[in-house]
């Protein structure tokens, strides 16, 4: 059923030209009848033309009535259905089933013990601390990693927990059979949360340059981000989900710039971050 309603979105433009054509047609035709009818001076004429009048007024309604659903289901059916397909919801049809995944998380967290230390003790104490890769410094504690089937959608950098300070590119994987075009998506990592997009994109990508995050416009924090590819019945067919971490970025230093006052002395500004 989801995908009849989709398939009618994807066609509703020529949709709305037949209808369109066919509801001018009948109109024409219900003119022609009730004009024979005025001049009709036989019962058999009289009887063809209310024949041919009924038909036009029939078929016209059907058109309409045609026309208004394909218009109702562009406009708020598909829509819902592809909201619902997106943030994972609970959904009537068959086959709506959510891209949720087992896959440990890239980075375990820390386990440590947290008991105050007693007098005396020999136990030590860890601190989590950021851990510095090739892609860049990986927080403690990131969420599970979601979906992300490494042949239709995958996400190799940012790495999950990965912090991100400025635009950063993000490279993967979106690509599949029937590709329409894949949407990066966003959401402060709190459960009542929603995803908003930030991004489309209609070329699949393998193992490439998927585009780029930019921190500018969120405030710091934690967050999911995630790639979710579509197909050509706007069905969401794949995704990949990550954490990463949102922070200020970094202070960029002052030049020193020597100056001498009027004794002949040489001060140094102190410098400022």
């Amino acid at each position: 059923m989801s995908s009849l309603v989709f398939f009618v979105e994807t066609i509703s433009s020529g949709l709305y030209i037949l209808c369109g054509g066919g509801i001018l047609w009948m109109a024409a035709r219900l003119f022609r009848a009730r004009r024979d009818l005025s001049l009709a001076q036989f019962k058999l004429e009289r009887e063809q033309a209310l024949v041919r009048r009924a038909s036009a007024i029939t078929v016209g309604g059907l058109l309409v009535e045609l026309l208004l659903s394909v218009w109702a289901i562009s406009m708020f059916v598909a829509p819902n259905l592809r909201d619902l397909r997106i943030t994972g919801g609970a959904a009537s049809d068959a086959g709506m089933e959510r891209f949720v995944t087992s896959t440990p998380a890239a980075n375990a967290p820390l386990s440590l013990n947290t008991t105050p230390q007693e007098s005396g003790s020999d136990q030590i104490f860890a601190t989590p601390v950021p851990t510095a890769t090739l892609v860049g410094t990986i927080m403690p504690d990131a969420g599970e990693i979601v979906g992300c089937p490494a042949d239709s959608a995958n996400i190799e950098i940012p790495a999950n927990g990965q912090l991100i300070f400025e635009s950063t590119p993000v490279i993967g994987t979106a690509s599949i059979s029937n590709f329409a075009f894949y949407r990066f998506e966003i959401k402060p990592d709190v459960d009542e949360a929603q995803f908003s997009p930030i991004g489309d994109y209609d070329q699949p990508i393998v193992n490439g340059p998927l585009g780029s995050i930019s921190p500018l416009n969120f405030a710091p924090g934690r967050y999911r981000f995630r790639v979710t590819v579509f197909d050509n019945t706007q069905w969401l067919r794949a995704l990949c989900e990550i954490t990463i971490f949102i922070g200020e970025p970094e202070p960029t230093a002052t030049p020193v710039v020597p100056t001498s006052d009027t004794s002949g002395i040489i001060t140094v500004p102190t410098p400022t971050p």
